[in-house]
């Protein structure tokens, strides 16, 4: 058991630390604002998403992180059709899977590039067979630091370009799932086309939430 001194020695280290770590919490969160203003000013005008600062002996990602939220939930099943239940499992809240939501995403912010395909895109990177064949098996437009490395090491771009030809693969591949989404619940058209874009833009909103991470 703990006398009175031991108590009371134990409380006020307790109330030291709680101090402490307030503190340090307040100066974290001071410098994660300030390294998203930068990171905000460094992505302002591009379409860059993801950007590495690097100190010393650490390094921070800053991203955006999209953050879909439904607003008419009962028309997931007009948007993903005979897909719906692959992609959506329906509970208290509706909860869509990680391709759904990078799906959605994707077409709220009309980040996609139509009649085009992440094939196409290969084409365009390199003119060398067997570095086609490679990234064919390697990128495939849904993670875009993966797919930048890739294209750096494999078809060796340099860090820019490898960046520039990540985003219009992962708009490659966005209007390539889309395209195979109508296919299975409907058929594609424009007029269809028109239809669910419309639809998603009823029933979901996307918020782009900047989010730091420490590496």
């Amino acid at each position: 058991m703990l006398n009175t001194n031991e108590i009371a020695e134990k409380v006020n280290r307790l109330a030291e630390i709680k101090r402490q770590t307030a503190a340090l919490k307040s100066e974290s969160d001071g410098i994660e604002a300030e390294l998203l203003k930068q990171f905000e000013t460094d992505v302002e005008d591009t379409k860059y998403r993801t950007v590495r600062y690097s100190g010393d002996g650490a390094a921070v990602t800053a991203n955006y992180a999209d953050k879909v939220a439904l607003v008419y939930p009962s028309m997931l099943k007009k948007i993903f059709g005979e897909a719906y239940s692959d992609v959506v499992t329906e509970e208290v809240t509706y909860k869509l899977s990680a391709n759904a939501r990078r799906l959605l995403a994707a077409l709220y912010k009309k980040e996609y590039l139509r009649g085009t395909s992440v094939e196409m895109c290969i084409t365009q990177i390199s003119d060398d067979d067997k570095t086609r064949r490679v990234l064919y098996k390697r990128v495939k437009g849904k993670n875009f630091d993966g797919d930048k490395n890739n294209l750096m090491k494999l078809a060796g771009l340099d860090e820019s370009k490898a960046s520039d030809f990540a985003y219009m693969l992962s708009e490659a591949a966005a209007w390539q799932e889309f395209e195979r989404l109508l296919s299975a619940s409907g058929g594609v058209s424009d007029e269809r086309i028109a239809e669910v874009l419309e639809y998603i833009n009823t029933a979901v909103t996307v918020e782009e939430t900047p989010k730091i991470t420490i590496t």
